[in-house]
């Protein structure tokens, strides 16, 4: 049996398992499985279920008895940092996927992962949007080490500290783990080519130096990634702009990929506020 956790931790359990792909590609989960995935009392599950229903924060099918994360759970949402920051990021993201003929993607830094916020789909047969909404290791992906370029000397070691090596997953996750594709096992499960604290420190100052970041073929084998930092009028960094080109197409123009990613996040940067030093 699980240590035990205090009902809060319990309820965010119950959501998190339910904002799996999983759930929604089951139409839900019934109580039962709930507390089978989660290994968890199913009293105790009933309750804390009840108890989200009656928030707002679950919805319950009256026919399949099974539950999905509820509206006023996407209400509050919408009112999220990163909700108005895609909504802000749409027209710059169109703008450059036009520019350059590939996806672009609004990212998010959280813990040791980036998260795809939005993204706006170029019109080729290679394009992917498979890792919206997916925690992918930030230090395999150009947007990670964009924004943790941002990082001082400092900072930078104890992110490393704390998330350079490879964790253990949380249990209510593990029951999810055998729906992933091969594809995003592998991610989290192979190292990239950042595997210390001194390799991770001399690639952060080659992207302070050119403003951008490149990894080339760690998310995808023929795809280059280049991303760079936004920051809000505070000057804080609230998340990157990305772009995936496909090497047959781009060739060498690395250099021209990552400027130009670093110019629709400057701008981007501009609109939500933030004036760089003189």
């Amino acid at each position: 049996m699980p240590a035990h956790t205090s009902g809060l931790a319990r309820d965010l359990e119950v959501l998190e398992l339910l904002g799996t792909r999983g759930a929604w590609e089951d139409g839900g989960y019934g109580v039962q499985q709930i507390a089978h995935l989660l290994r968890r009392d199913k009293g105790q599950i009933s309750r804390v279920c009840q108890t989200l229903l009656r928030s707002g924060l679950l919805n319950r099918d009256r026919a399949t008895k099974r539950y999905t994360l509820g509206h006023h759970l996407y209400a509050l949402a919408m009112r999220t940092q990163e909700a108005h920051l895609a909504l802000l990021a749409r027209p710059t993201l169109l703008d450059l996927m036009a520019q350059a003929e590939e996806s672009a993607h609004l990212t998010v830094l959280r813990g040791g992962a980036i998260m795809t916020v939005h993204t706006e789909l170029a019109q080729h047969p290679e394009r992917d949007d498979s890792f919206d909404g997916i925690s992918i290791p930030a230090l395999k992906t150009a947007s990670g080490r964009a924004i943790l370029a941002t990082f001082a000397d400092e900072e930078l070691a104890a992110w490393w500290e704390e998330h350079g090596e490879v964790r253990d997953v949380p249990h209510v996750l593990q029951a999810e783990r055998p729906r992933e594709t091969l594809r995003l096992r592998n991610l989290r499960e192979k190292p990239g080519s950042i595997t210390s604290l001194d390799r991770l420190g001399k690639t952060v100052k080659t992207i302070r130096r050119r403003g951008y970041a490149i990894s080339d073929g760690e998310l995808t084998p023929t795809i280059v990634d280049a991303a760079a930092p936004l920051r809000n009028a505070f000057g804080v960094v609230v998340g990157a702009i990305a772009v995936g080109a496909r090497k047959s197409r781009i060739k060498d123009r690395y250099q021209a990929l990552g400027s130009l990613v670093r110019e629709s996040a400057e701008a981007l940067s501009w609109e939500l506020g933030w004036r760089p030093p003189a």
